[in-house]
């Protein structure tokens, strides 16, 4: 019997492709997003939201652009004006931080996006009407296990639509890629990490991304230490801790030669070497190598939760004192 997570995880393909032949709401043609700034808002899966936002909207519309944890917004001082364009990417829009983030820019008068799941709230506080967004983006239906994977890639395929406005090749693209990606993919147990002790995901650029939600989606279902670091930022300290009873997984560019310092570092301590690049993936669109990589590191969360017998579904939720412990957080 397959997992809510694996059904989740294989059912993403049809669903992107039901999003693209469904119109994003008009008030974002009112909107030009070349010429305002703009921020990306999210926790959890939902900033790695944020952060692939990020890097696709500087290399496709505008450079002028950040992504910030919303704990981190409400917490700090950043300036927004009304010259901002303020995206939160909230699947169940219930995260406390990511609806105080959008409150504050609401009343900054910045322009207030909400990406968000089918079913989430329309007014996320009635007594305050500014917690309410201007433009509302819905995504998938809610998820159904504690582990987000359509909604995260669901919400990336809003925001691809989005740029389209802008660059009109993308989509098509992102389309062909669709058709000619094959999933799920072939994973034979030889390319399994074996040392999950010590497993350490690393990318560059937008694949630091990649790693960060992979280590997350591994986490969350295998209930298992993982670390995840960007390329550079491994090599300048933290490669220091691999060793034979270590297993990297790489997520890199052929066309990025830094990438080659950090496999000859680890085969030369004796660590074992999973590396996931271009080649692994046949007819995908080099714009969207990156989204392959993020579907494969699902897929290997869910090949190891099988290996190791945990359940993909519950984040620990079916575990006493887990159960308990969850209780009592807000998140």
């Amino acid at each position: 019997m397959k997992s809510l997570y694996e059904t989740n995880v294989l059912n993403q393909l049809e669903e992107w492709k039901r999003i693209l032949d469904s119109p994003l709401p008009s008030a974002l043609y009112t909107i030009n997003p070349t010429k305002r700034r703009l921020v990306f808002v999210g926790i959890g899966s939902s900033y790695w939201a944020a952060r692939f936002s990020e890097f696709l909207w500087r290399e496709f519309v505008n450079p002028g652009c950040i992504s910030i944890e919303s704990y981190d917004f409400v917490r700090s001082k950043y300036l927004i004006s009304a010259n901002y364009i303020f995206v939160v990417f909230s699947h169940r829009g219930t995260k406390t931080f990511s609806i105080q983030s959008l409150h504050i820019a609401k009343k900054s008068g910045a322009t207030t996006v909400l990406v968000t799941g089918l079913g989430s709230p329309d007014n996320f506080t009635p007594t305050t009407p500014a917690a309410t967004p201007d433009i509302r983006i819905e995504t998938c239906a809610q998820e159904n296990c504690g582990a987000f994977t359509i909604s995260l890639t669901s919400a990336l395929v809003r925001m691809i639509q989005w740029i389209g406005l802008s660059n009109k090749d993308i989509v098509e693209r992102l389309k062909q890629t669709i058709d000619n990606i094959a999933f799920p993919m072939k994973m034979e147990e030889y390319v399994l990490p074996k040392f999950l002790g010590n497993l350490v995901i690393v990318g560059d650029l937008i694949r630091e991304v990649v790693a960060h939600e992979v280590a997350l989606k591994i986490s969350e279902t295998c209930y298992i230490p993982v670390r995840s670091f960007g390329l550079e930022q491994f090599l300048h300290g933290h490669r220091v801790t691999l060793d034979k009873q270590s297993s990297l997984v790489a997520f890199t560019s052929m066309t990025e030669p830094r990438k080659d310092s950090l496999i000859k570092y680890a085969e030369t301590i004796g660590a074992e070497v999973v590396e996931i690049n271009e080649k692994t993936f046949n007819g995908v669109s080099k714009e969207f190598t990156w989204l392959a990589q993020l579907l494969y590191g699902q897929q290997l969360a869910l090949e190891l939760s099988k290996r190791l017998g945990t359940n993909p579904d519950s984040v620990r939720s079916d575990q006493s004192p887990y159960k308990e412990a969850r209780d009592l957080l807000t998140l």
